[in-house]
């Protein structure tokens, strides 16, 4: 793109420039741990297969609630300790998920695991 003085191209390049500077510190006020997880939402027929993304987070560290059709994952990723860090961008810290389940579910023919960095719930459908 080349700058035109005259037609007002420099004033737009400033104001972009402006515009990413504030975005810059409106992302430096992040806490890292506030991004929620990702998760899919699988309708099999009979049962809702939820599967979370949640690396780094332990079993213990980790809250599975079901009120009506509202279920909500809440838990804690780990920091990694004191180590020296270079570079850090995977979320750390608190999190919570709220999901809407479509229908109501069986929550105590419910099952949770959580392996390889997945948390995944087969909610039988009532």
């Amino acid at each position: 793109m080349e700058l035109d003085k005259r037609g007002g191209t420099e004033s737009d390049l400033q104001r972009l420039f402006i515009l990413r500077e504030r975005v810059s510190e409106l992302a430096e006020g992040l806490e890292p741990g506030s991004l929620e997880p990702s998760v899919d939402l699988i309708d099999t027929g009979d049962t809702y297969r939820l599967i979370f993304d949640l690396p780094g987070v332990s079993q213990d560290d980790l809250e599975i609630a079901l009120r009506g059709r509202q279920l909500t994952i809440a838990g804690l990723r780990e920091s990694g300790g004191e180590q020296n860090f270079l570079m850090r961008e995977r979320p750390r810290g608190h999190f919570q998920r709220s999901v809407e389940l479509p229908s109501d579910v069986l929550y105590e023919e419910s099952n949770a695991q959580l392996r390889e960095g997945l948390l995944i719930l087969h909610l039988p459908k009532a």
